[in-house]
Order: structure tokens, then sequence, then C-alpha cells
């Protein structure tokens, strides 16, 4: 028996290597130059096919998602008073600009006044239609755009309003031949108009500095280019390019708006309660809470934010308190979120404004 077991264990092994040598012998066997190409050509067909796949798959998608982003944008559109030719136009400066989300560009000023820049250059502002760069204007005002609110800062000229005051110096380098304050007497979408400083008449073409500031928001400083000197008035070209200084006074609306409140301790979260934020503005939030902290505590908040989604883990500093409610200061490098806190106090007061007006 054991033989027969050991004769058959035999015969496998000499059937196996028999198997083996026949493989190896055909992976020995040299592969002829057309068939190598072959091989070559259908994986490089087959990785062609794939990434030309995986292409149109995300092009796919990508199409669908902004034509669901265009619908949201025609929904939207809704709560405005604008006309149908005013949407038309709005569209065509969305779609020039390449907007990915292009229900931003009623929500933003900023969005906006970059999409406008790039739909000017290129379609060449100095050569449109009075009548369209008119109604583009109209759209700044119907939006809520213009006036600017004091939460949302200048970017452009084109954002000043009339009898806005400012400091010009002319020209901007060296001697200067006109210093003093001036008055914004209007704004178009080519240029804008300023009351003349007493002085010599100023030559087209002359760079001059001024200064801008706006109480709650800002100091502005930004050049911009002499295109006429007349009838007591400078005309000038607008200016994208400008500085500044940032103030501390804020614009502060009511709200209310649960929060969740973490007490840091020793630099971890301790003590966990839950209050409510009353009002906010672009440098910090008024809680009412259930326990009153001292000043200088530092804490972390967590929130839903209308419209902008959850705000989580803020850090804060408590600054003063009055009874239970605890006026708190942003802390840290935060600018995002500040953004956020600032275009939703944008989009409330032009809401409540609309409201009003209805």
């Amino acid at each position: 028996m054991l033989n027969t077991i050991v004769l058959a264990q035999a015969d496998s092994i000499s059937a196996y290597e028999q198997f083996a040598k026949s493989i190896m012998k055909s992976v020995d066997k040299d592969l002829s130059l057309v068939t190598i190409i072959i091989l070559i050509s259908l994986i490089t067909l087959l990785i062609v096919a794939v990434v030309f796949y995986e292409i149109h798959r995300s092009n796919k998608t990508k199409n669908e998602l902004l034509e669901l982003a265009w619908k949201k944008f025609d929904y939207n559109m809704k709560r405005f008073n604008l006309s149908q030719s005013g949407i038309a136009l709005l569209k065509e400066i969305a779609l020039e600009s390449g907007l990915q989300d292009p229900d931003s560009i009623i929500k933003s000023p900023h969005v906006f006044e970059n999409s406008l820049e790039k739909y000017y250059k290129s379609k060449r502002i100095e050569s449109m239609p009075k009548e369209k760069l008119k109604n583009i204007r109209g759209i700044r005002k119907v939006l809520g755009f213009l006036p600017l609110s004091r939460e949302i800062a200048f970017v452009s000229t084109r954002q000043f309003d009339n009898g806005q005051k400012c400091i010009v110096q002319i020209p901007e380098n060296g001697k200067a031949t006109h210093k003093g304050m001036c008055l914004v007497l209007g704004v178009e979408e080519s240029q804008w108009f300023i009351a003349r400083p007493d002085g010599p008449q100023v030559s087209a073409g002359t760079w001059i500095r001024m200064n801008m500031t706006r109480p709650g928001d800002a100091e502005y400083a930004f050049r911009a280019q002499v295109l006429n000197d007349s009838q007591g008035a400078l005309v000038l070209s607008h200016a994208t390019q400008l500085s500044r200084t940032q103030q501390r006074n804020w614009v502060r609306i009511d709200v209310s708006i649960p929060v969740e409140v973490g007490q840091m301790e020793n630099g971890a979260v301790g003590d966990i309660f839950f209050g409510k934020i009353i009002d906010m503005s672009g440098g910090g939030l008024g809680m009412a809470l259930p326990v009153k902290l001292p000043n200088g505590s530092e804490l972390r908040l967590t929130f839903e934010l209308p419209g902008h989604g959850n705000i989580d883990s803020l850090p804060v500093k408590v600054v003063r308190v009055s009874d239970y409610v605890h006026s708190v200061a942003f802390e840290g490098e935060i600018h995002s979120i500040q953004e956020q806190v600032i275009q939703y106090i944008f989009e409330k007061q032009r809401q409540d404004s609309m409201i009003k007006h209805s």
C-alpha cells in the first residue's frame, strides 16, 4: 500500500514537472516583432479609451452641475425686480466671466465686481453702448450693491456713490499743484467725476493720488488717471487696486441664532453649554448665556449661520458682560469665517430693505 502511494506521488511530481516545462517553453519562446507591436498598440488603445471615458464622465457631471446651478440662479432671480433684458444681461456677464456658480454673482458684490471687470475687458468697455452701461448701473442698485453696505469692502471705484468725500493730490508724485478735499459728483461704469480742487488746469493723462474714508469701514488709498478737466469737475478713470486700512467700528444687526459654547481651560475645551446669539457684526457677536463668564474668557462657538452652513469651533474672547449678555470679539486668523459673517449681515440688511420697500 505504501509503495503504491509513493509511486502515485512520483507520477504526480513527474506530471507537474512536464507541465511546468511546457509552460516555461511557451514563455521562453521569442515573440515576433509584429506580435509585440500589436500587444503594445492594444494596451495603448485601452488606456486611451479609459482616459477618454473618464474625461467624458467628468464633463457630463460638470455640465449637469452647471445646469443645476443655472436653474438655481433663475429661481433666485425672482426675488429681484429685474426686467427680462436685465436678467439676460446679468447672465451674459456671468457666462463671459466663466462662473461655475452663477448664483454667486447676485449674492456677493465682490463676485459681481470681479465678473464685471472681466466682462468689460473682454467686450472693451470703451466701445460698449452707453445704454447698456446704464443698464448695468441699474442692476447694481436692484441687487442692493449700490449704495454698498459698510460691512462690505470697496474693491472698485465703480462702487462709489454720489456725495462721498475724498482727499486728492495732483499729481501723485512730485510737487503737488492741487491738494485737498473733494466730493464725488457722479459715477458711471466707464468713468467717474469729482469736484476739482482749486489750481491750474490738469492735463489729460495725469495720474493722481486719492484717499477716501468711509465711517464704520476703512480708509482707502488708490490712484486714478485724469481723463478730462472741464466745467469744475475732473473726469477720472476707474481704479480696481484699492489699498484698505480697516477701522474697528462695525455695523451691528439683531439676530436670533442658537449657539453651542465651549469654555477653554488650559488649552482644551472644558464646560459646554448652550445660548443664543442676539446680535452680530464683522468684529464679534453678542450672546445671551445661562451663565455669567468673566471678561477675557476664551470660548469656542459652534452654530449654523443661515445660508452659509455650519461654523465650527470659532475662537472668540469675552470683552464685555452685562448681566448675562456677553459681547465677544473674534480671535485668531479667521478671515474666511469673518467674510461669511459679513456676507450674511449684508444679505440680511438687503432682505430687510427689500421687505421695507415692498
